[in-house]
Parts: structure tokens; C-alpha cells; sequence
């Protein structure tokens, strides 16, 4: 069994953190810290240091790990990344799907099985999820998140560059391994009204639409 010491998980929303964390929680037994707020905590990690911040959350033998989403913008310091001793960040080829589910997310305030109060969908509630009728997606915010992902991504790739043991994994390859109905996924574009609009920008600006490495 490969022995994992103190993991990292970076992810820009959407990009399946949450069900990799998942995954890994069931393998090993311990725990993830979901989402510590590290901007809350600035001044005490002003005053301890990092490290020891850090070395606080992991007094409890049974978490090894955390996860941190990097967008919407969080501020992550490149010591959190060094005190770990393995990084994995998940990524997304497809960055139009990713904004558009962010912002489905965001109109419906469903981002995930959990929000419904099941750890795993049912069919049934996947049917009645996909009835949902969503407003218009402005397609300018759809940009933007395009954009702000695929910066971040590349930043954060950056900084994971000089880390002795960092993974950079993609969506569509871990997609099988995640269990569970997903939401925000093409059965529910088409429930938003604006769609066809949405999916003619997709098709004209495919390169701007997929980040790969």
C-alpha cells in the first residue's frame, strides 16, 4: 500500500475535488479537512507561521489530507503547497462545461448530491433535478469563469512545478471513478434558456474553450 502522508487537493470548482476526496477518504480510512479557511485564519498564521498552523490540523492522527479549491479566487500560499507531501490538482479539458456547470450551480444552488441530502443520487431525483428550469445564463459570465479558470490552472500548475511529488489529473480521465449520479452535467443544459446561444459560442470558439497541458 502506497503510504500517503499529508495530501493536498487543489481543484477550480467543478473540476470533481469533492468525489476524489471521496475516493481517497474510503481507500485510507482518515479524513480530509474541507475547505479550511486560510484567509479567516490570516492572522493567526501571521503570528504562528504556517507551518505550525498546518502542523495544528494534523494533530488529529486520523486527517491526512485537505482540500482547497482555488477558484473562485482563494489566496493559497506556496508554503501550504511545500508542507504537503503530495499535491494532486484536478483539472478540466473542457472549461466551457466547467463555467457552465459553476453557474448552474449557482442558479439553482445545487452543487451537489450532498445539497439534497443523499450522498448518492437516485434516478428519480436526478429526473426531478433535471426539470429544474434555469434562467438565462449570461454568456459573458460563462467567459469570465472560462478565463479565471484557465489563469488559475496555469498559476497554480506554476507553483506546483518545483514540488518534488505534485499530480496534475483531469476530469474526463478520473469521470469513471467517480460514483454517484452527477448533476450539472449535458442533461441539464438543455434546460437552460438561453442553450442554443450558449452552445453556438461553444462550437465558434472551441480553443478558448478547453485547456490542456
Amino acid at each position: 500500500v502506497m503510504h500517503l502522508n499529508k495530501v493536498l487537493v487543489l481543484g477550480c470548482s467543478r473540476s470533481g475535488t469533492t468525489e476524489f476526496c471521496k475516493t481517497l477518504q474510503d481507500i485510507s480510512s482518515k479524513k480530509f479537512i474541507w475547505e479550511p479557511e486560510f484567509n479567516h485564519s490570516e492572522k493567526i498564521i501571521k503570528s504562528l507561521g504556517v507551518k505550525t498552523f498546518l502542523d495544528k490540523m494534523y494533530t488529529n492522527k486520523d486527517t491526512f489530507g485537505i482540500k482547497f479549491g482555488v477558484y473562485p479566487e482563494k489566496k493559497l500560499h506556496r508554503t501550504i503547497i511545500e508542507y504537503h507531501d503530495m499535491v494532486f490538482f484536478l483539472s478540466r479539458r473542457n472549461v466551457f462545461q466547467q463555467a457552465l456547470s459553476l453557474n448552474l450551480a449557482k442558479k439553482t444552488e445545487k452543487w451537489r448530491a450532498v445539497d439534497f441530502g443523499v450522498e448518492t443520487f437516485s434516478q428519480k431525483e436526478k429526473d426531478e433535478y433535471n426539470k429544474i428550469k434555469v434562467s438565462k445564463i449570461d454568456i459573458e459570465d460563462i467567459k469570465k469563469d472560462i478565463k479565471g479558470i484557465k489563469e488559475t490552472s496555469i498559476k497554480t500548475i506554476g507553483y506546483l512545478k518545483n514540488h518534488k511529488n505534485s499530480r496534475v489529473l483531469f476530469y474526463e480521465d478520473l469521470f469513471g471513478l467517480f460514483s454517484g449520479v452527477k448533476i450539472n452535467t449535458e442533461d441539464n443544459y438543455k434546460n437552460i434558456e438561453n442553450w442554443q446561444e450558449l452552445k453556438t459560442f461553444y462550437e465558434q470558439n472551441k480553443d478558448f474553450c478547453h485547456f490542456d497541458l
